[in-house]
């Protein structure tokens, strides 16, 4: 029984730095029955909103070091112009925007938003997440196992052609450093 709490830890670990492909992988496991699907959601909602909270408490407690940044500049720009036009809508959706996982809840930190009112919107974003990726991961997790036993064949020709380029890089490295006197 230990090892099911580790798994679900890992889990939670999984979907606080990654996201989707982790929680997508264990709807798929919890499908064949070696997942309870009802904890995966619960952890995966826990991690989710931990991760948001982190992130925005971050933004709110760094906001002067990342406005000073040129690099965030850009981004809380992008942010305000997005919140002025269509608030509740940006807060509900940041979630889906491929890459703006970490950067959103970072920015929307430096932003006059309560804590309060960024935890309902990351609820209810959370929600939404975790029902469409359940669902997809049910419905079409067969698929994606048929399609991967397919591919199982090709792993060992790119684990060959992956350790062929890093002997031939080493050997490369080594002959430039023997000519170089």
């Amino acid at each position: 029984m230990l090892h099911y709490l580790w798994v679900y830890i890992c889990f939670f670990f999984g979907i606080f730095i990654e996201g989707e492909l982790v929680f997508l992988s264990a709807v798929i496991a919890a499908s064949h029955g070696y997942l309870n699907i009802w904890l995966v959601i619960i952890v995966a909602i826990m991690a989710t909103i931990t991760s948001d909270l982190l992130y925005f408490n971050l933004g709110k407690n760094r906001a002067e070091k990342l406005m000073n940044k040129p690099k965030w500049k850009t981004k809380i720009e992008s942010v305000n112009i997005k919140l002025e036009k269509h608030r509740r809508l940006f807060l509900v959706s940041y979630r889906f925007l491929y890459g703006l996982r970490i950067a959103t809840p970072l920015v929307l930190g430096t932003q006059n938003i309560t804590q309060i009112t960024f935890i309902k919107y990351s609820i209810i974003s959370t929600v939404i997440w975790v029902t469409l990726f359940t669902i997809l991961g049910l419905s079409f997790g067969e698929l994606i196992l048929t399609y991967l036993k397919h591919i199982q064949n090709i792993e060992y020709y790119i684990i060959g052609g992956l350790l062929a380029i890093a002997i031939f890089f080493l050997i490369f490295r080594f002959v430039k450093s023997r000519t170089v006197i």
